[in-house]
């Protein structure tokens, strides 16, 4: 009878954490959380980076295939050659798709008409020059103007490559 009357001594202090080992739980959930919480961080940024550069890129390809259809513009005038630019504002996310009007069966360049604009979202935005963010293809061909092909980059780490022949791709 003796045993039994230690061991419920023993059991009742044995029972509960001390103030150390709670405090040293809860540091460890605090560290997990900041890491957990960082790398969420990082995420949403990643996504929102890759997200533009796809909405880039299909815009490219969609004025590529207005000019490989020939794409009658819905007000009537007869295009040339439809395009894509980053438009050089204070913005930098600012981008439109475009087409020149064909006048006199020549194709007017100074006359750029303006068939949607967007913005990118979540911040982010072109970080290449300007100067080399203007591209159009001419119809029926889709031959790109300028035919150096041009690098576009997003916020310094996506970028997209349109090739002297025309091809989009993403890095």
């Amino acid at each position: 009878m003796k045993i039994d009357k230690n061991r419920k001594n023993i059991s009742k202090k044995m029972q509960g954490f001390t103030l150390l080992e709670l405090i040293v739980v809860v540091a460890i959930i605090g560290i997990m959380t900041s890491v957990g919480l960082a790398s969420l961080s990082s995420s949403r940024r990643q996504i929102a980076l890759k997200t533009a550069q796809d909405e880039v890129t299909s815009a490219i390809k969609l004025a590529q295939s207005y000019a490989l259809q020939g794409k009658i513009p819905s007000s009537g005038d007869i295009a040339c050659a439809y395009g894509f630019e980053f438009l050089d504002n204070d913005i930098n996310s600012e981008y439109q798709i475009f087409y020149y009007r064909k006048v006199g069966g020549i194709c007017d360049t100074s006359d750029k008409r303006e068939i949607e604009r967007n913005n990118l979202k979540n911040g982010v935005s072109l970080t290449s020059p300007f100067s080399s963010s203007s591209v159009y293809f001419n119809m029926p061909s889709a031959d790109m103007i300028p035919n150096s092909g041009i690098v576009l980059t997003l916020d310094s780490s996506k970028t997209i490559t349109i090739s002297s022949s025309g091809l989009v791709t993403k890095n």
